[in-house]
């Protein structure tokens, strides 16, 4: 059974925080304990302990003691409005993360795909992975990720890849042809390419959105990692009109 009242030295060695610690909060005002003993020594009732709960978590979220104390008196010392702040902050830190762990991975990938890599090398696959971030919002990013483990994880992705590899072959063996866009292998082949891109962007309209944008803004050789140059992206896209004439 849990004690109505703690001493200082019992909360200090309940909470791991330290004797000092709890008197330099009494001394400024910022958690004063409910009672005394008729010796003097502090006593903290479980009020107490549910504010010294809001003042550690916001101090944990990098609040100043004169700002923990401000927003305890405007919201009180409900455990739940500072719990929602923490939460959100570590959802804030766990995404940071997982695109930190995406970037490393890619890396790896990159990096045992290509064995060693000279600096400027290395510069430009960390610019191709920041690249997303620049054009996806954390929500994006998190979808996509979901759809990736969801296709398949790695193996899904390499598919993918080479899907794109023989697909680019055959447009670019067309163009070379001379096929027009409208021809039927070019058709079949915007298909496939219209398909892709949907398998990629899960049809949501803001990924598409997204991702048009960053083929715009970034020449089409960079946006798919030299894969496509502007010629051949003009002949792709003049075939996926067609469709749609």
């Amino acid at each position: 059974m849990e004690p109505e009242e703690w001493r200082v030295g019992e909360l200090a060695a309940a909470t791991g925080l330290t004797v000092r610690t709890l008197h330099h909060y009494d001394e400024i005002g910022l958690l004063k304990p409910s009672a005394r003993t008729a010796a003097g020594h502090r006593l903290y009732s479980a009020g107490d302990v549910r504010r010294l709960y809001s003042i550690v978590a916001l101090r944990q979220l990098g609040f100043s003691l004169g700002d923990v104390g401000d927003l305890i008196e405007r919201e009180g010392a409900d455990p739940r409005g500072a719990t929602r702040r923490r939460l959100t902050e570590l959802d804030r830190q766990i995404g940071a993360q997982q695109r930190l762990r995406r970037r490393l991975a890619g890396l790896l990938e990159a990096l045992e795909r290509d064995g060693d890599v000279t600096t400027k090398e290395l510069v430009e696959i960390v610019e191709e992975m920041t690249m997303h971030e620049r054009y996806y919002t954390p929500e994006q990013l998190a979808e996509l990720e979901r759809r990736r483990e969801e296709l398949g994880g790695d193996a899904a992705m390499k598919k993918a890849e080479q899907d794109w590899a023989d697909l680019i072959a055959a447009v670019r063996a067309e163009k070379e042809r001379g096929t027009d866009p409208a021809d039927p292998r070019m058709q079949e082949l915007a298909a496939r390419w219209t398909g892709l891109i949907e398998q990629f962007t899960g049809g949501d309209p803001e990924i598409t959105k997204s991702l048009k944008t960053m083929y715009e803004q970034e020449s089409p050789a960079k946006a798919s990692r030299g894969m496509v140059d502007p010629e051949l992206m003009e002949y792709a896209q003049r075939a996926i009109a067609a469709r749609g004439a």
